[in-house]
């Protein structure tokens, strides 16, 4: 009887445990990009249906990258990074995604909460 007890204990602070790493690690998305943040950008390849962006987390404490929230609007590509210092532990803060897009894009954006920074712009044809 004891070690059902036991059992049951185990199971039930392990099955916590699992979901407060879930919420942590994926519960920001909910917020959208109000708990995104900023990140610093090596490079952006844009093609038909993908969009390609590699950078990493600019803060001074080492933070992990935990994953990118995207919105898809009249041809701007609006996106906002999430890093976490306990993640950080277990991953690094550089990254590499890939993000599929419907239309053309035109402009892509770094959205946080309280800012919006455009980092990507397609060149205007020009006429000779």
């Amino acid at each position: 009887m004891k070690l059902k007890k036991v059992c049951i204990a185990i199971i039930v602070v392990m099955t916590v445990l699992v979901g407060i790493f879930l919420i942590g690690r994926y519960g920001w998305k909910l917020r959208g990009f109000a708990a995104c943040e900023g990140a610093g950008i090596e490079n952006i390849k844009v093609s038909e249906n993908m969009v390609e962006i590699q950078g990493y987390d600019p803060s001074l404490v080492p933070a992990g990258f935990i994953g990118y929230y995207s919105e898809e609007v009249d041809g701007t590509l609006y996106v906002g990074f999430k890093f976490s210092d306990i993640f950080g532990v277990f991953e690094t803060g550089d990254f590499q995604i890939q993000i599929p897009v419907e239309h053309e894009i035109k402009e892509i954006c770094i959205k946080t909460k309280n800012s919006e920074s455009l980092i990507w712009c397609k060149e205007l044809p020009t006429y000779d």
